[in-house]
């Protein structure tokens, strides 16, 4: 930007410039929140199937991945005030147009449209904002308050959708985000002079066709792997179909960058070692991550818990997360390398897997759960905002976009491999130590007696007939089979995670030596 022109008008005080402009915020990133909900515990009480809102979400995140290339020249071809009153006020359309339809076909397509709509509205908002904090590490503090936002926005979220649920229609969510966004309207009119950030740029030469070929690709294999294991994969026509449809298109795409004179996406960043590695933690982190849908689904389907008491219960997450994130702002400004904070954040991670795996019984206190959880927000607060300015800080400025881009395809993938993978494992799992547990069932057992007593007596207790309280028993004692199966499962998921994430912080740890003993031998 040019020097003496500042994007906040001279009369707002700085102490009062940054806190309106973290609230412009706000709604920007509720609609990014929407589309990163926990599809398994929100799917439980909208009373949809999970695998449609799982891939609702992935193709909401899929247009904000394309909307990443066409970003930066919208940018430079408007001023900072005009960009955000258009791109908001587009939202705002968006959101009424969804108050009037229940049309599922269209109101996929208007979130469609909504992803990177919403993408463009917050993207700005983070030179806007280091513009305005002025500090030497305004950059950093800048993204913590957006990542603070992504890692917590889902909860928040949950929060307007069960008090619309409750109080008022479904309509009332989008009411509320509607609201937000009239505010963040206002401080944008109140708050910002009509200055750009970079130099103008004509808005032609967007390269749709890329675009469009890259939407694809990430459709087709966000279909392939949310309903993979609902339609038990290759028997199933449109399945095999989704992933041809992949290969070919992100074929199409790869050979459009490669002859194209203004490629989209510059693949020199995979040239620094610091973005590759980047890409791989990520991936890891969000594999650890996509784990926390299990513990939802556990508290929902064994423990019996109200939808209105877990997401409480979830606080203690969002608590962790902020405590993460401040400690790692601390770490990062006292020159803490960067290696030193992957394995605290990893290691903390990896403890609270295993720290998990030993809370799986019929019965677990609010308490030594919700201590679990805000320990593992602590790890993944400190891990987020230093793992993305790794990857940013280790490119050319001209290109640190295509960084950035690369961080955003790989949350995209992680999450939707994540949601597919935890699925699998959950349904291959149960459904072996339910097999296991059936097949060690044995009347002439003492424990097998006394339990089934217990089942029988409380339904012949009913005055119900007798073959009516044996119905009812075995489906009760199925029931348990099944309850008891489920948390074996997830005892044995989180202690695979546990070693998965220790073998990360050893990897991370031998890195470094390993690569000098291996150079060191080469010169020889």
């Amino acid at each position: 930007m040019e020097k003496g022109n500042s994007l906040i008008k001279s009369w707002v005080p700085g102490k009062l410039a940054v806190p309106l402009l973290v609230f412009a915020m706000f709604p920007h990133l509720m609609l990014l929140s929407m589309f990163n909900l926990n599809s398994t515990f929100t799917a439980s009480f909208l009373d949809m199937e999970v695998e449609d809102l799982q891939f609702m979400f992935s193709m909401a995140y899929a247009m904000i991945v394309c909307g990443l290339f066409v970003h930066s020249r919208l940018f430079g071809a408007m001023n900072v005030r005009l960009y955000l009153l258009v791109t908001t006020m587009l939202n705002i359309v968006i959101l009424a147009a969804m108050t009037f339809t229940r049309n599922p076909e269209l109101m996929i397509g208007l979130r469609i449209i909504q992803g990177p709509l919403s993408l463009f509205e917050g993207c700005i908002m983070i030179p806007v904002l280091i513009n305005a904090i002025k500090t030497p590490n305004a950059k950093f503090i800048a993204y913590a308050v957006l990542y603070s936002f992504m890692l917590t926005g889902d909860k928040y979220s949950l929060s307007i959708v069960k008090f619309a649920i409750e109080n008022y229609s479904h309509n009332a969510i989008i009411y509320t985000i509607i609201g937000f966004h009239l505010l963040a309207l206002l401080i944008y009119l109140l708050l910002l002079n009509p200055k750009r950030v970079f130099p103008k740029k004509q808005l032609y030469q967007l390269s749709l066709g890329g675009v469009f070929l890259l939407a694809i690709s990430l459709m087709s294999g966000a279909f392939f792997l949310v309903y993979g294991k609902k339609y038990n994969w290759f028997e199933f026509e449109n399945i095999i179909l989704s992933l041809v449809s992949f290969f070919v298109f992100a074929a199409l795409f790869l050979f459009y960058q490669i002859t194209n004179k203004r490629p989209l996406f510059h693949f020199d960043v995979f040239k620094s070692e610091r973005v590759v590695l980047g890409v791989i933690l990520f991936f890891c982190f969000y594999v650890l991550r996509s784990s926390m849908s299990n513990i939802y689904q556990v508290m929902s389907s064994v423990w019996k818990w109200p939808w209105e008491y877990i997401l409480q219960v979830q606080y203690f997450n969002v608590v962790g997360s902020l405590v993460g994130i401040t400690i790692s702002y601390f770490l990062f400004t006292r020159n803490v390398p960067f290696k030193t904070i992957f394995i605290l954040a990893f290691s903390i991670l990896s403890a609270c897997m295993l720290w998990f795996s030993y809370l799986f019984y019929p019965e677990t206190g609010t308490f030594d759960i919700g201590i679990a959880l805000f320990t593992e927000g602590v790890g993944q607060g400190i891990l987020i905002t230093p793992l993305v300015f790794s990857m940013i800080g280790s490119v050319h400025p001209s290109i640190s976009g295509s960084a950035s881009q690369a961080g955003t395809a790989t949350r995209f993938w992680t999450s939707t491999f994540g949601f597919a993978l935890m699925q699998n494992l959950i349904w291959h799992l149960t459904t072996k130590h339910e097999f296991l547990l059936t097949q060690n069932l044995d009347v002439t057992h003492p424990i097998f007696q006394q339990a089934w007593s217990e089942v029988f007596g409380k339904s012949s207790a009913k005055f119900l007939l007798y073959n009516d309280a044996m119905h009812i028993s075995v489906l009760q004692l199925k029931a348990q089979l099944a309850q008891q199966a489920l948390l074996v499962a997830n005892m044995e998921i989180f202690r695979g995670l546990f070693i998965f994430g220790i073998l990360i912080v050893l990897i991370i740890i031998i890195y470094r030596p390993i690569k000098s003993l291996l150079l060191s031998s080469k010169v020889k």
